[in-house]
């Protein structure tokens, strides 16, 4: 009683990890490969331990002791044991093997312990349960060898043939179901071979033959063997992993084309498992022929619908142009005239005015013509030929160039003419065109009122002579201003030079005449003098070069900058030979404009590459050209010192350095000088570069 009592605990942790024991149970099995015979599913393993745990608690519930399992013991009368006789019947005649079922016994076994071990027991209760456990499935095996061992061969033998009827029996229900189908069905294996068809899809793939040949034929013969058609969308999904997919596809067959919808899907066991796949093909033959009829019966009607409409269109149109052609006519002219400002008259081949226009009659009224029609059915050129005084001259003009144009001899004649009132001076311009198409030789008479354009006309003339006369006393004026600051200039720069050469004779006297009189400071600031004198002797010849750029006249001709470039790099070469400068020229750089300034343009820029690399040891120059923004653009590269982008502004500016005169000399005005003649020339100059890596001067000349 009390062995009894101690394992109750056993049977609260077995009934709560149902759950837990089939999850253990199965993955042991699957990792012993037995679920390629068995269910995958996990809920029939459940079921399974949930019937194992029934019996082990009917066990602890009789309170049982721990058997022992001796020679003499009654397994017959064990219900432990007739559990295991009756589960070994059942699982015999599902086709399972004694080994099969010993090995799953071994799992499930093993699962039961593993719970024992890890249900947190005292030691004591922990060994007797794990001896229960034992017991138990030492038990079930026990019943179900006795039970299999028991079995005689002739009632192995019956129950495989009964079995295998039960198996025949199911498979000719599933083939009389497929059968039934009346359409086409085919079975596929996980690989995609076909295991089955049923006879409409043996018809289909391989034309007719007698019911039931293709299960009943003997093994080997010819003919019989059908392929599952090569459809790429069928390929793409035995590839996939999608569950169903329904595509349209025709087959050729012995009754002609047929159009089948396609419907694929993956067959899964009641364990969810990938078993094979179904191909149901769903004939919709005649509906296809019957919507291509109606489709090709459509487009026939829409074409003879379209093809009726255009001619019944066509027969309209002309019959609408014969009819609106006369209306057209005959308001075109009226539509055309109505629309010009100046009064206009159309006259026939007589001279006859068959029409005037809205501008006409409003003039006609406004100069108090009490004509009923406007002059409409009267002769213009007897009209001309009838005016007296003053204005018959101009009649008479007019007359006879209206009928030059009537006769065809010209094709328009205009005439000015004036028109004044009392208080007014107006201007007209007459003028007579023959007018085509179809018109019958008549001729447009316009007299457009003019009075305006004379007035611009004078105007213009008078504020032209005005505009010379300020330009010719404007020119005067500065003529003189720039002989008188030419003459000043020259003045200023004379006795400035004068008094700079003085200054500079001074202080050399005092550098070679009296240098062992003086200290060093002395001599210092006499070298100075010197220096700066002389300094300022070339700013003042830079200033002076450069305000007679801006006077000075532009040639025109052809120059080849590549050879000036050249020389100069000569020129360059030879006054410090020991220098080792790369001097590279583009050939044939060839641009029109003054040779002279253009040579200053060359000479200042490599001048200034030349003293900007004065520092290194492998100095590069460079003159070329290139295209910039569609234009030939020359430009000067060198590897110097460079210079901030930042100040790129100041380097055209006279006097403004990026470099102390202590470290390159120079005016500061050379710069200045380039960018005005080009300037000059309508050109533009830009320099890039960066401190350390250089500068390249880019500079560009009209075509």
């Amino acid at each position: 009683m009390g062995n009894a009592l101690a394992l109750h605990p056993l049977e609260r942790i077995v009934s709560e990890h149902e759950g837990w024991l089939a999850a253990r149970v199965l993955g042991y099995a699957k990792d012993g490969g037995y679920t390629r015979y068995t269910s995958t599913l996990e809920e029939a393993w459940r079921i399974s331990v949930a019937g194992l745990s029934a019996s082990l608690i009917h066990a602890l519930r009789a309170k049982e002791p721990t058997p022992g399992l001796s020679p003499d013991y009654d397994f017959a009368a064990d219900p432990v044991t007739r559990f295991g006789i009756d589960e070994a019947r059942r699982h015999r005649m599902r086709g399972v093997t004694l080994g099969m079922f010993l090995g799953l016994m071994k799992y499930y076994r093993r699962s039961y312990q593993d719970l024992v071990r890890c249900s947190g027991l005292d030691e004591k209760t922990l060994e007797r349960g794990r001896l229960f456990v034992d017991c138990f499935f030492d038990r079930i095996e026990i019943g179900f060898t006795t039970e299999w061992a028991s079995v005689s061969a002739p009632q192995r033998l019956a129950e495989l043939e009964e079995a295998s009827r039960s198996i025949t029996n199911e498979k000719n229900r599933l083939l009389t179901l497929l059968e039934s189908i009346p359409s086409p069905v085919m079975l596929l294996d996980t690989d995609g071979q076909p295991v089955f068809m049923n006879h409409e899809a043996v018809e289909l793939l391989a034309g007719p033959m007698t019911p039931g040949t293709h299960y009943y034929r003997e093994s080997g013969s010819p003919g019989l063997e059908v392929g599952v058609p090569r459809w790429s969308r069928l390929k793409r999904f035995l590839k996939g992993k999608a569950r169903e997919a329904r595509f349209e596809e025709s087959i050729e067959s012995s009754a002609g084309r047929r159009y089948f919808l396609v419907t694929v899907q993956r067959m899964l066991d009641i364990s969810e498992k990938f078993c094979g796949t179904t191909i149901i093909l769903s004939d919709f033959t005649d509906r296809k022929h019957a919507e291509d009829e109606r489709q090709r019966l459509v487009e026939e009607m829409e074409e003879r619908v379209r093809s009726r409409t255009a001619e019944l269109l066509d027969v309209n149109e002309r019959l609408v142009e014969e009819i609106e052609e006369r209306r057209r006519s005959e308001c075109f002219f009226h539509a055309t005239i109505d629309s010009l400002s100046a009064p206009v008259a159309i006259l026939n081949g007589d001279g006859d005015i068959v029409t005037v226009n809205r501008a006409w009659r409003k003039f006609a009224d406004e100069n108090g013509c009490r004509h009923p029609n406007h002059f409409i059915g009267d002769n213009y050129l007897g009209l001309c030929d009838n005016v007296k005084g003053k204005d018959a001259v101009t009649a008479s003009a007019v007359a006879r160039g209206i009928r030059e144009v009537t006769a065809g001899r010209i094709d328009e004649f205009h005439l000015e003419y004036p028109c004044h009132g009392p208080g007014e001076q107006r201007w007209f311009q007459v003028r007579a065109t023959r007018l085509e198409n179809g018109s019958r030789g008549r001729v447009a008479v316009v007299h457009e009122n003019i009075s305006e354009v004379k007035k611009a006309q004078e105007e213009i003339l008078s504020l032209n002579r005005s505009l010379e006369e300020r330009i010719r006393l404007r020119t005067q004026q500065l003529e003189c201003s720039n002989r008188e600051l030419e003459g000043f200039c020259y003045a200023v720069s004379h006795d400035l030079r004068s008094h700079l050469a003085r200054l500079e004779g001074l202080g050399r006297g005092l550098v070679e005449d009296c240098s062992a009189g003086l200290d060093n400071q002395a001599r210092h600031y006499a070298e100075r003098i010197c220096r700066i004198s002389m300094d300022l002797r070339r700013a003042i010849d830079s200033l002076l070069d450069l305000s007679r750029l801006a006077r000075c006249e532009l040639g025109n001709e052809a120059v080849d900058l590549s050879e000036v470039a050249a020389r100069v790099a000569e020129e360059l070469q030879r006054s410090q030979p020991l220098r080792r400068v790369s001097f590279s020229v583009e050939p044939g750089v060839i641009v029109r404009g003054d040779p002279q300034l253009l040579e200053t343009v060359v000479r200042h820029l490599m001048g200034n590459a030349w003293k900007f690399t004065s520092r290194r040891k492998d100095a590069e120059i460079a003159f070329g050209s290139t295209m910039l923004h569609g234009m030939k653009t020359c430009f000067v590269r060198d590897n110097g010192v460079g210079f901030d982008m930042r100040y790129a502004g100041c380097l055209f500016q006279p006097f403004q350095r990026l470099h102390g005169p202590a470290e390159f000399d120079g005016a500061g005005i050379g710069l200045a000088t380039v960018q005005r003649v080009i300037q000059r020339h309508g050109g533009r100059i830009w320099a890039e570069g960066e401190r350390g890596e250089g500068a390249v001067f880019f500079f560009t000349f009209p075509d």
